[in-house]
């Protein structure tokens, strides 16, 4: 391998898919958000994410929430591994958990475009 293409970028401009953020507001078992940046159809996303819950349901202390959050970051990321980020947001009574991987976890802009969006969806 020559020197001139070690030095390209990985960063796929050409070729790739449009992949927009997306936020999906679910009430059951409990109001959660899920955003992705993703290459993937998302079309069959909630069934992952009702299966995920009927796999693990829901338990009422805050380590459980934590977990099913970031468990359910996982489960997202093992069905759609060409994603760029995830965001699960967990609303249960007075808590809020967030669990972040990918862009909205490494990228400020990203962040903050998410949680303006979110801002936003639950204002309308």
């Amino acid at each position: 391998m020559s020197k001139k293409e070690k030095a390209k970028p990985k960063t796929r401009l050409i070729g790739k898919e449009y992949s927009p953020l997306i936020i999906r507001r679910y009430s059951m078992p409990v109001l959660h958000f899920v955003a992705m940046i993703s290459d993937h159809n998302l079309d069959d996303l909630d069934e992952v994410v009702d299966k995920f819950f009927k796999k693990h349901p829901m338990q009422e202390s805050i380590q459980a929430i934590r977990n099913a959050a970031g468990g359910l970051s996982d489960a997202l990321y093992k069905h759609y591994p060409r994603t760029e980020g995830i965001a699960v947001i967990i609303q249960a009574d007075k808590l809020t958990v967030s669990s972040l991987f990918g862009d909205p976890m490494n990228h400020w802009s990203c962040r903050g475009e998410l949680y303006a969006l979110l801002n936003f969806a639950t204002q309308v």
